[in-house]
């Protein structure tokens, strides 16, 4: 049988995204859309991974 590579594990970028958002554009005044932007980053960055991980 032959071995195929672990996948990835991108779940993460779900936790330190939006808090690293919400703190970086909160030095702004606006936590929450940092908090939005961090959560829609880590979403491409997840699937991007996802998409990789199909292909190996």
């Amino acid at each position: 049988m032959p071995r195929t590579p672990a996948p990835r594990s991108a779940g993460i970028l779900f936790a330190i995204l939006p808090l690293a958002g919400a703190i970086g554009v909160g030095f702004l005044g606006e936590p929450v859309i940092g908090l939005v932007g961090g959560l829609a980053l880590a979403a491409v960055l997840v699937t991007l991974f996802w998409l990789i991980d199909r292909q190996r």
